[in-house]
């Protein structure tokens, strides 16, 4: 990262100043969905209007979701208090602890990016695959493994696998011998208490509506984009975002709508950097770093990730481990534009 001082340092001291004026449309857009939701529990709706009240719902809290990423690196209001309070509501659909956000994402992943068993968001190497039974039970759900089931894993795997690393990895790994457990088991049971009565409230008449649908569109929206931004690239030693990460990019009104969350690379480059300038910095990476800086259209690399495995062979390499079928990692000297 050392070797990207001097981007910084040619960059307006502006840019890198929190953007409170985004507390406006998180808090409104948060609103929006529990109105939604609560309008499916109060009113006498056809069920069509309910699909379409839950639709727009999971939409609002997945972008709420967006915007928490952004509140809990900083780029929004400096106040850690105020970060986590933001970030706890946010987040409270996913049923994720935003002191255990900060720590699973903020330390470890942008960290230690791509580098294998430091970055929990890192896929196995085939070594560790033969290993652990966890990652043979996992991989059929994963793009790239052939399985119809697959195709469920943009919708689900968000949520289920915070879920596990909430609930029960983070007690068996060293990783998260620093975290703050029991901050983030009191957030957790606070959230848990909020779900439980949230759920009371609407009934189960209308769980589907209410819970199930926004719980598919809230994982879809960010997770197709966490998904394209490392899990084609190679695994690296050194943390250069400009060999494991990749921005995708998007309509300029879905963009807007998702707060650039697509463009990564800028993000890890400068983590605290609001999500209003980071097309700014793409426009000057294409510039600096022709042939290195690696983006893509979105629909380009779901359908790459579609076509290939996520397990390495090695870091430059991806492998099926069932067929041993090898493909080349994004950037490395073997891809080739539009290979995939």
């Amino acid at each position: 990262m050392q070797a990207y001082a001097d981007l910084k340092k040619r960059l307006p001291r502006e840019m890198f100043k929190p953007f409170w004026p985004r507390l406006i449309p998180i808090i409104l857009i948060w609103l929006s969905g529990a109105g939604l939701v609560a309008s499916i529990a109060i009113f006498d709706l056809h069920w069509a209007v309910k699909v379409g009240f839950g639709l727009l719902a999971g939409y609002c809290w997945s972008i709420g979701g967006l915007f928490a990423h952004e509140v809990l690196h900083g780029s929004v209001i400096r106040s850690k208090r105020w970060q986590n309070f933001i970030g706890f509501f946010c987040f409270l659909p996913y049923g994720i602890s935003p002191t255990f956000w900060r720590y699973w994402h903020n330390n470890l992943h942008h960290s230690h990016t791509q580098k294998i068993i430091k970055d929990p968001d890192a896929y196995p190497t085939l070594r560790i695959f033969k290993l652990s039974r966890f990652t043979q039970w996992m991989f059929p759900f994963t793009p790239g493994s052939g399985h119809k089931r697959s195709y469920l894993y943009l919708f689900f795997w968000f949520s289920f696998n915070a879920q596990v690393v909430q609930h029960y990895f983070r007690f068996r790994n060293g990783l998260f011998d620093k975290l703050n457990h029991k901050q983030v088991n009191r957030e957790l049971a606070l959230g848990l208490v909020v779900h439980i009565g949230a759920l009371a409230l609407i009934g189960p008449s209308n769980w589907l509506f209410a819970a199930v649908v926004p719980f598919l569109v809230m994982n879809y929206l960010p997770f197709s984009y966490i998904s394209t931004n490392h899990n084609l690239s190679p695994l690296t030693k050194e943390n250069d975002p400009l060999a494991n990460s990749l921005t995708v990019t998007n309509h300029p009104i879905l963009e807007f709508m998702h707060v650039n969350f697509g463009y990564h690379v800028e993000h890890h480059l400068f983590p605290t950097l609001s999500g209003v300038h980071l097309k700014k910095l793409h426009k000057i990476l294409k510039e600096e770093y022709p042939g290195k800086y690696q983006y893509m259209p979105k629909w380009r690399a779901l359908r790459a990730l579609y076509r290939t495995p996520r397990v390495y062979k090695n870091a430059n390499t991806l492998v099926h481990p069932k067929t041993g079928k090898t493909y080349p990692a994004l950037g490395s000297s073997e891809y080739q534009e539009g290979m995939y």
